[in-house]
């Protein structure tokens, strides 16, 4: 909602000629940097934050429509005013101070870097989204009296920054440690020096090539040459004195702003193309740099895995984390990982702590997290350009050098090949993180991704396969999402578990309150005369009258009763709202006065692939959403955007994620500002993060949308206001704890069917003579003893003589008894557990397949407007149910999915009807708040009952929900007949992958094999009419002087014929009387031998045969799954 009202607030400034007066003030500049020119550049950033493409086109429509050259002339002349560092400076303000002069710190050293800043940021945003018709005109003007080539403008500033860093390098080259003063200069420099690389990088990307050969035609290679030298160098200086650390981490951060850079120049290249033989000239010609460098991430990348082994923790005796140097030394050496020169140079960079010792835990972190991140890049750009430029000698030498680092990786290289945007098929390279990895392999997404190629294996072509893929990739995105929100939770526990120590502000805090007021208690109880107390008691009881003691026994039953009703009332609501808060999800922030400056939740991307927004669909007003009130533009706002200008530049006050919507901007005063050292000011202070180009995307957007330009992290930081972190909900984390146990608590109720089927074997009958002395039944076995002679029937008769039966637990095994019913209760317990974690786990993907594929018909299909699903379609039907709902959809991803809906059909259909149909208002309004009811509580009043009765319909539909639900049922009752427990059992046949498959076989051709049983129905009741009507005497049978007429009734006849004749081996004839020299003996043997044939022979043998080719289909589609997968 904050994006769309972000963009629709730039579209109304920019309609009321903003976006030209930004363009005319730079204009009129002529170059001549002023607070004026601040100003407008902030204010140009504010309304390209975010990529806005109309603004965006309004700008070069009107820098084209004038043909100003003034624009181009004034950014080129800020250029080349924008300072750089100067040394002499530098050492002149030295030596004033050591005489003791005053002078102004830091003069002539960077003091417009804020500016500079801005001024990148602000071409960068002008080519945010791959705007490739913005790159071109930067590159050229075309019909303009003059050109100026901005990209060539960049590079030369570019330069002249690597330079005057390279003369800082070499000034403190012979020194031990970089002083304060030098520090905060190295700081100001790779703050500009990242800006630069970042717009580069949007100059380039899409691809651009006119601007990619533009810059491979520049000195662009000499500033990479220069960089690698001073990256190589910096990173062996300031890795042994941890007190440099924080300046290592940001030389390491633009180090990898370079290598997305160069990354993007390889974009869209062919084989063996010039920019490829320029970058490997470039990289051979500082191989010794880049060496250096490769070694530096091999070593720390392989230390990750050294001190984490169990040879070398052996040495870590004490097991605190922290060895003394000479131990660590010699742990090293023992492992062989390393070389002896390798060696010597971490002993260099290790520090000891207060007690002498070197904490390796901390030492690995501090340099393998950097390594694994920057390294990563490194190994990307190597393979990248391998697979540019094969059988190249000279890049061969590189990768020989770079081996250890690519292998490393090359577990957590993931490959995927796109159609870009000219329609050439590229290769894009993301990062597999660990943390994905561990997702991947859990049991709910396992079990999802097996149904998929399952499923897959059966559809027609290529193009239902591919349509396949992409919805199960949306799923399985969603899916992840809710695993990670749902571990979130666990996460913030052991994140706040360090506050239980002080006994405040831990997860555990309500335990403990409990704990001491038993104690407390107790205590109390302790300290109590309680004989002297009963004495008393005593006394007032015997002194109290008749009347008195009745009074006051009515007045305790009276209190014990209300005290019961009490409870149980707490328990129905505390289950109830538990329910309903189930049925709500995530509680949502109630409205206030003033809007909410919170950011709202970004989606869990997969990594390196940044996915910005995109603007809204045409004819959709973006504050035509539900409920969203609109926000006129007024000075606060203007406000709020002026505040990105200075997101990026700050020296002084950086503001956290860029900027924060509650606290009003402020600039600097033209006085340059320390920098801060620490490691989160630094990153706070130093210039939007980029995200990796398209070679790095880790996400392709299934809706055949366009990439998004890789400033997108830059702008999503900006977009992001700070917010308090939320109190931790003790609710959700116990919900989290059911869900990630799901498949936990299958196993353990499983465990406890069997066991209970286990003591059910020392079960037997005993009967109760009417002379024998009463026998105390538990409750369950009376309950067994009526159902037994409820299912008897009108055998009791019969039976009166010996007395009733009872199901009793033999005397032996006593006692069982209490097992039994522990067990029956533990599995009660874990079936209804199962049912919670299968709701917290698998119906939020239920409902979003099920909202996904609502929002896909309606949208593009126009059901329920271009066409009405048939009365007979129940499921559409409900489905219907849901549209005119306020929360619909609640976990489909589009939330604007009604406006595109309504725009899309209103032009051909009634615009009312539709607005009706979805439930949303016909003009943009903004509908008074309804006074809530003080009868409904409110945790009822925000629930939206149709939607949540559309939900639980969906849920009960269910096949896996029904299937717990009557788990759970059958666990219940099994409470009350241990025998109950019996039909568990059956759950082995789904817990198990193979017995599944058996199960399957029955299943998997049903419409046929019940199709088949009723013609064998059909078959045997034409062989009853025919034996109903000749053959009936040969039915009956006597037995102990009593006759069993089998044929004399039609139904009786048929369910013999059903019962006995199709279970015989031979038919219908091996069951009856034999025709020998009957005068119908031929008609009988033919009604034999066809009865045998027919149904015997024929149809119970399809019957198997439909079984058994099920089970041979399914495991034919196991082994292509197999070697598709291959």
């Amino acid at each position: 909602m904050e994006k769309q009202q972000l963009l629709f607030e730039q579209s109304r400034l920019s309609d009321r000629g903003t976006a030209e007066m930004v363009l005319q003030y730079i204009s009129a500049s002529r170059g001549e940097p002023g607070p004026m020119v601040t100003k407008t550049i902030d204010l140009g950033i504010s309304l390209l934050r975010g990529g806005n493409t109309v603004v965006q086109k309004r700008m070069l429509q009107a820098l084209k429509d004038k043909k100003d050259v003034g624009f181009f002339t004034s950014m080129s002349g800020f250029m080349q005013q924008c300072s750089v560092l100067d040394l002499d400076a530098f050492e002149r303000t030295n030596k004033a101070k050591g005489l003791g002069m005053s002078t102004e710190s830091g003069a002539g050293n960077l003091a417009d870097a804020e500016i500079t800043c801005k001024i990148f940021r602000f071409l960068q945003l002008l080519c945010e989204g791959h705007n490739l018709e913005f790159q071109n005109y930067l590159r050229t003007q075309a019909g303009n009296t003059t050109t100026v080539n901005i990209i060539i403008c960049t590079v030369d500033y570019l330069l002249r920054l690597q330079e005057s860093i390279m003369d800082f390098y070499w000034h403190y080259s012979g020194k031990d440690v970089i002083d304060k003063a030098g520090k905060d200069n190295f700081l100001r420099a790779i703050m500009v020096a990242a800006q630069v690389f970042n717009s580069l990088t949007e100059y380039i990307q899409g691809p651009c090539s006119l601007n990619q050969l533009a810059l491979a035609h520049s000195r662009l290679w000499d500033a990479v040459g220069g960089f690698l030298y001073i990256f190589a160098h910096m990173q062996d200086k300031l890795s042994k004195d941890p007190e440099q650390l924080e300046l290592l981490r940001e030389f390491m951060k633009l180090q990898k702003e370079m290598m997305i850079m160069l990354l993007s120049m390889l974009e869209g290249n062919v084989m063996n193309g010039p920019i490829g033989k320029q970058m490997v000239d470039t990289l051979v010609e500082s191989s010794t740099n880049v060496e250096m460098i490769l070694k530096f991430f091999d070593i720390f990348l392989k230390m990750k895995d050294l001190t984490t082994s169990e040879a070398f923790l052996e040495f870590d005796t004490n097991n605190d984390g922290a060895l003394s140097a000479k131990e660590f030394r010699k742990a090293m050496h023992a492992q062989k990982v390393f070389a002896r020169e390798e060696i010597e140079y971490i002993m260099m960079c290790v520090d000891a702590n207060h007690d002498g010792k070197v904490d390796f835990t901390e030492f690995t972190d501090r340099f393998h997290n950097p390594a694994k991140d920057i390294g990563f890049t490194m190994a990307v750009l190597l393979t990248n350009l391998s697979e540019h430029m094969p059988n190249e000698p000279k890049l061969e030498r590189l990768m020989t050098k770079a081996k250890s680092v690519l292998d490393y990786f090359e577990p957590y290289l993931g490959r995927i090949e796109i159609q870009g945007s000219a329609n050439r098929i590229e290769r894009v390279y993301f990062e597999i993180k660990q943390s994905h990895i561990d997702q991947w392999e859990k049991p709910q997404i396992k079990e999802s991704k097996r149904s998929f190629l399952h499923s897959v294996v059966n559809e027609g072509g290529d193009k239902e396969k591919l349509e396949s893929f992409v919805n199960f990739c949306e799923d399985t995105i969603f899916e992840m999402q809710h695993a990670t929100s749902i571990s979130a939770e666990e996460q913030r526990m052991a994140a706040m578990r360090s506050g239980t120590s002080s006994g405040e502000g831990g997860v555990l805090e309500p335990l403990s309150m409990t704990y001491r007021f038993l104690r407390d208690m107790l205590s109390r109880d302790e300290r109590t005369d309680w004989t002297s107390l009963d004495f008393v008691s005593y006394r007032m009881f015997k002194s109290m009258t008749y009347w008195q003691l009745l009074i006051a026994f009515i007045k305790a039953n009276f209190r014990l009763a209300w005290f019961l009703l009490t409870v149980v009332f707490h328990i129905s609501w505390t289950l109830i709202k538990f329910v309903v808060n189930m049925m709500m999800g995530e509680k949502e922030a109630e409205a206030s006065g003033q809007p909410d400056q919170a950011a709202l939740p970004m989606p869990m991307a997969l990594p390196m692939g940044p996915i910005a927004e995109l603007p809204p669909e045409d004819g959709i007003d973006p504050q035509e959403s539900q409920g969203q009130p609109e926000v006129e533009p007024g000075a606060g706002f203007v406000d709020g955007l002026m505040q990105d200008g200075d997101g990026n530049g700050h020296l002084g006050k950086p503001m956290a994620n860029g900027l924060d919507a509650g606290v009003k901007h402020e600039t600097l005063n033209g006085q340059t500002q320390d920098v801060k050292t620490k490691e989160e000011d630094i990153a706070k202070t130093a210039a939007p993060t980029k995200a990796p180009p398209p070679l790095l995307t880790s996400q392709v957007s299934v809706d055949g949308q366009r990439r998004i330009s890789t400033s997108a992290e830059s702008t999503k930081q900006e977009d992001e206001p700070a917010q308090d972190a939320p109190e931790f909900e003790y609710g959700r984390y116990i919900l989290s704890l059911f869900a990630r146990n799901f498949y936990n608590f299958k196993y353990m109720a499983l465990l406890l069917a069997f066991l209970i089927n286990i003591v059910l074997l020392f079960f037997k009958v005993t009967k109760l003579h009417d002379d024998a002395p009463s026998v105390e039944l538990p409750e369950s076995d009376d309950i067994v003893a009526n159902l037994t002679a409820a299912l008897a029937g009108g055998g009791e008769e019969e039976d009166d003589d010996s007395g009733s039966e009872a199901v009793i637990i033999e005397e032996d095994f006593y006692y069982l008894n209490p097992i039994i019913r522990s067990l029956a209760i533990l599995h009660t317990l874990m079936a209804f557990s199962m049912l919670v974690a299968y709701y917290c786990l698998k119906v939020p993907l239920v409902i979003f397949k099920r909202e996904k594929e609502i929002a896909r018909q309606l949208e593009f299909e126009g059901l329920y407007i271009v066409e009405q699903p048939s009365e007979e379609d129940v499921k559409a039907q409900w489905d219907k149910l849901v549209l005119s709902t306020q929360s619909f959809p609640e976990s489909y991803w589009d939330k604007f999915v009604k406006k595109k809906v309504r725009a899309r059909y209103a032009e051909q259909y009634d615009f009312e009807a539709i607005s009706s149909l979805l439930g949303m208002e016909q003009a943009d309004t903004v509908t008074p708040e309804t006074e809530k009811s003080k009868i409904i509580p409110a945790f009822l009043a925000n629930v939206d009952l149709q939607y949540q009765l559309w939900k639980w319909g969906v849920i009960i539909t269910d096949n896996s929900f029904l299937y717990l639900l009557w788990y759970f049922i059958f666990s219940i009752l099994g409470n009350f007949n241990f025998f109950f427990f019996a039909a568990h059992l059956l759950d082995v046949a789904i817990g198990f992958k193979t017995l599944r498959t058996i199960l399957q076989s029955v299943t998997h051709n049903g419409k046929q094999l019940v199709l088949t049983v009723m013609l064998t129905c059909v078959v045997v009741y034409i062989y009853t009419v025919v034996a109903f009507n000749f053959f009936r005497k040969f039915y009956v049978k006597e037995e102990d002087g009593q006759v069993d007429y089998k044929c004399h009734d039609m139904a009786t006849c048929f369910v013999y014929h059903l019962h006995t004749g199709v279970r015989a081996g031979g038919g219908i004839g091996d069951e009856i009387e034999p025709a020998d020299g009957d005068a119908k003996e031929v008609y009988r043997i033919l009604f034999d031998i066809t009865f045998f044939f027919f149904v015997i022979v024929i149809l119970l043998a399809i019957i198997q045969g439909l079984i058994i080719d099920a089970f041979g289909e399914l495991r034919d589609q196991l082994e292509q799954v197999k070697e598709d997968m291959e």
